[in-house]
This record gives structure tokens, sequence and C-alpha cells, in this order.
């Protein structure tokens, strides 16, 4: 049978609108509404100045006085509508103030407690290394970065980090190519990223958790070819060094190594008679893997602990004072909420508001839960090859669960370390998986899944955006005028000229007509598979299989 190896003209469509999406959210949210992004972008100027590499120690780093010139908000939880399309305060493009305008490496202060000011501590410092090198690299290549306007600069590294990211949707559909899903389904798990705002919203800021993210998609397309019989030691030498990248980005992939050897001792069980091909290519994993693991036997030769706690140069003490008793169903609660709700969408006023993204939510919960169901109940995929593609998951959520509780026990904070996106290097497993279970459907209604979750991602990103512009851009007036208003802030906002933003909005528009046109060809069943969709049949091996 013919394995056709080329990828169909709608993924590269669902490609380039996964970009259009990510470029234009680095202009609806103002710079440092993201995660941490202040402490990111300051890291990566300092290791770029080289105050910050080789790499300090925990406790010893202070955000930098010239960060602040790249925002115009507040980089913690706001308190309400921030309104800014009524600021007259921010000056015309070109004429912001630079990182060395704003006082370069002069220490960043804020007021303590006690009244006091107090240096602030770049915690981020805990990480390993990589992300930051590459940034400090991007910065580069900006001629007399320092003395440009910081906002510019900030620009350029979003639009990395989602050049970063879009090969994202490219590997979801061939890791679902891979476990020859019937058609159409590996188009879309390609769309299937679409229908989390907050990852592309993620995507399209300055986080670390964007090239963990594609390091992970990544080894989920590696993993799934050891479950599907190849075994072969250049796949071997691909995962290791893969599982080494992720290894000197974040502490979260020191869980690839528990589940690359569940992938490896699945297949070994299922197929004894490939044991010794089995053991060989893992043995290829591990060499390749070790160069990663050093980073963090170093940090316990150095530090006494895997990972240290950013802020203090010495172990904080975490000696439990407090039980499950004194609010410890509150913890859960607050956990379970925190882990869907910021996974899909984001709360920038850490107010847990029902509000429209927040009950998309509990839409996109739905759908994905009964994706899941029906794959391990209704075994379109072997039961085990699913559970381990889901395996990073839960084992995500017990390492950002076990620092939540310690946390809570140690101080009695009920919302340490709650983040959703803390569980989106498992995301290619968890969607592909879940798409997986639309497999049991009658062939016209599969016909229809892709369509559907565009249709569900418009309406996670219709919600997501309302909640957004109401309470970033939106007048404090209102009025017949207020949507004009706030369009015009965003664009006088905007680090490159008015233009490019148009251009990018506008080719996102046509991407988005030009993908549903075509799905909603397949979905009536006058796109056949594999012809005009462009889509392979349930044979094929996947794109980047070579």
């Amino acid at each position: 049978m013919s394995r056709p190896r080329t990828v169909p003209a709608v993924v590269w469509l669902i490609v380039l609108l996964h970009l259009a999406v990510m470029l234009t959210q680095t202009s609806v949210f103002p710079n440092v509404r993201s995660p941490d992004e202040r402490q990111h972008v300051d890291l990566v100027f300092q290791v770029r100045q080289g105050d910050a590499w080789p790499w300090p120690g925990p406790g010893t780093t202070y955000v930098t006085q010239g960060v602040t010139a790249g925002g115009f908000v507040g980089a913690d939880s706001l308190y309400g509508p921030q309104h800014l399309a009524d600021r007259d305060d921010v000056p015309p493009r070109g004429e912001r103030p630079s990182y060395r305008a704003a006082g370069s490496t002069a220490t960043l202060t804020a007021e303590g407690p006690d009244g006091h000011l107090d240096p602030v501590f770049n915690q981020l410092v805990q990480h390993p290394p990589l992300y930051y090198l590459l940034g400090a690299g991007v910065v580069a290549l900006v001629p007399g970065w320092a003395d440009a306007p910081l906002d510019q600069v900030w620009l350029l590294l979003r639009w990395w980090n989602a050049l970063l990211a879009l090969p994202l949707p490219l590997l979801l559909f061939a890791t679902a190519r891979r476990l020859r899903l019937p058609d159409p389904l590996p188009v879309a798990a390609a769309v299937a990223p679409l229908a989390v705002p907050e990852l592309t919203h993620l995507e399209s800021a300055v986080n670390n958790d964007n090239l963990l993210v594609i390091l992970g998609a990544c080894a989920t397309l590696l993993v799934a070819r050891v479950l599907t019989g190849d075994l072969s030691r250049r796949t071997g030498l691909l995962l290791g060094l893969v599982s080494t990248l992720a290894l000197l980005t974040k502490g979260f992939a020191l869980m690839f190594p528990a589940w690359i050897l569940l992938a490896y001792g699945v297949v070994a069980w299922r197929h004894r008679e490939r044991l010794r091909s089995a053991a060989t290519s893992l043995l290829v994993v591990v060499a390749a893997t070790l160069p990663g693991l050093t980073w963090w036997v170093r940090n316990v030769v150095v530090h006494g602990m895997l990972q240290p706690h950013g802020t203090h140069a010495a172990p904080p003490d975490l000696t439990p004072v407090h039980g499950w008793a004194d609010g410890g169903l509150s913890w859960l609660a607050r956990f379970a909420e925190r882990m869907v709700t910021l996974f899909f969408v984001q709360d920038h006023t850490a107010a847990r508001d029902h509000d429209a993204s927040w009950w998309m939510a509990r839409v996109a919960l739905v759908v994905l839960l009964a994706g899941l169901a029906a794959a391990l109940v209704r075994r379109p995929l072997p039961r085990p090859h699913g559970l381990v593609l889901l395996f990073p998951v839960p084992a995500l959520a017990g390492i950002v669960a076990r620092g939540s509780w310690e946390q809570f026990a140690a101080f009695g904070d009920t919302g340490a370390a709650q983040q959703g996106r803390y569980l989106y290097t498992g995301l290619v497993g968890l969607l592909v998986v879940a798409v997986a279970g639309a497999a049991v459907l009658r062939p016209a209604w599969r016909r229809a899944v892709p369509l559907a979750l565009l249709g569900l991602a418009g309406g996670m990103h219709l919600a997501f955006q309302y909640d957004v512009w109401r309470l970033y851009w939106w007048p404090a007036d209102g009025g017949p005028d207020a949507l004009a208003r706030a369009v015009a802030a965003v664009g006088h906002w905007y680090a490159f000229p008015a233009v490019v933003l148009v251009a990018v909005v506008a080719a996102g528009l046509v991407l988005a007509a030009a993908v549903a046109v075509s799905l909603a060809r397949t979905a009536r069943g006058s796109a056949p598979p594999g012809r005009a969709a462009g889509m392979a049949g349930t044979d094929a091996h996947p794109v980047l299989a070579a």
C-alpha cells in the first residue's frame, strides 16, 4: 500500500494560521502581561551583557531597572479594568525609552511589607540557561539594542518565541498520522492547539515554556515512533538529544527519563522478540540524555538540592506547619480549578471570575474528557500506547501539586505554583489521544471533526478576546465609539508600524477563511482523503518520519 509522505495543503494553512494568531496576540497583550515575562526578558538581557553568564547562583540576581522601559502596565496581578484607550502618557512609536535610558543594569526596587524599598529578585535563575542563551543570541542580532526603543526589542523577542512554536500543529499532525488515526483525524489534531487560547498567548510572549513545549512535542512524536515499532538507534539518538535540550531548559523535563523508559518497557513487553533491539535503542537514549542530566547533578553538588529556590541562596525552611485540617480541601479545590482554567485561558486579575472565557474553558474541558474517555474505553489506539502518550500530563500535574502543597504546608499559601500552562509539555500526547477518541464515530461524523474543532477554537478565542479587551483596552466611559478608540489604542501602543499589524490581522482572517472552507469541503465529503484535501490514508507514515 502507498505511504504518502507529503503534508496536506490544509495543514500548512493551519500552521500559518497558528502563526498569525500568535503574532496578533503580541498586540493585544501589553508587554509584561504574560507569566513572569518581565523576568524572562530581563534575564535574556543580563545574559547578553555578560552579567548572568557564567550562570549565577540562586538568590544573587535582581531584575534590572532598564527592563521597565518595555512595559506601560503593571507586571503583577491587575485590580480591575485598565482602560488603556484612555491613556495619553504613552510616547509616540520610536520615541519610547530604551534599556539604557531607563536605568540599564541598575537594580529595580519595590516597596516591601515594611515600607522600605527592596531589590526585586529575578527568581528565574533557578532554571537552566539554554532558553536565555538562545534569547541573548537573538538580541545580539539587533544593532545597538540597548539604545533602541525597548518595546521594539521586546516585540522582536516575542516574534522569536512565536517562530519557536511555529511547528506545533505540524508535529501534532505527524504524531497522529504515525499512530495511523483514520482520516481526517490527523488534520483535526493539527487544528486542536488553536482551541487553547492561553497556549497561543504564551507562545506569543517571552517565556522559557515555549522552548520546552516544542521539545516536548518533538519527544512525543519520537515516543510515538517507538511505540509503533521504531527501535532504531537513530530514533534513540534523536530522543536522547531532545531530552538533553529539554533538561537544559526547565525542570519539568526531569519526567522525560521515566516517560521514555515506560515507552520502551511497553514495547519490550508487547513484543518480547524485540527485547534486544529495545535495549540497544534505550542505551543510546541514555547516553544522549546524560549531558542534560549533568546540569541537575551539578545542582545537587553545588546547591544541595535538585532545583534551587530562585530567591534564596540557601534552601528555605519548608518544614510543614499546616496540614489537611488547616485548609487542605480549599487548597485542592483551588488547585483543580486553576489547573483547568489556566490551561485553556488566562486570569490576569487572579480574581477567578466566572467570565466568558472561564465558562468556555469548561466547554473545552468536556470535549477533551469525552475524547479521552472514548479513546481509553473503545481503544482506537492500543490502550498501553494511549496511556504512555498521556503519561506526561499526570506526571507534570504531580510535580506541580507536590511543589504547591509544599508551599501550603510551610506557609499556608493555598494558591502557590498553580498554573495550568505547566502541563503544556505533554500537550501533544493529550490532544492526539483525545482526537483519537473521535475514531469511534461514524465516517460522516468523523469527517466533520476538524471543522467542529475549528468552530470550538473560534468560540474560545471570541470569549478570550472579549474578556481581554474589556480588561485592558475598553474606555471607561464606553460610548458608540468605544471599539474604535480601543482599536486605535492598540495600534498606537504597537511597537512596529501599524501597517505590520494590519497585515498580520488581515492574513489571519484570510487564513481562517481558507482553513474553514477546506475543512467544510472535507465535512461534506467533497474532498476525498488523500486527494483534493491532501489527507493521507490510514496506512500512511508521518512527515518527519524519514
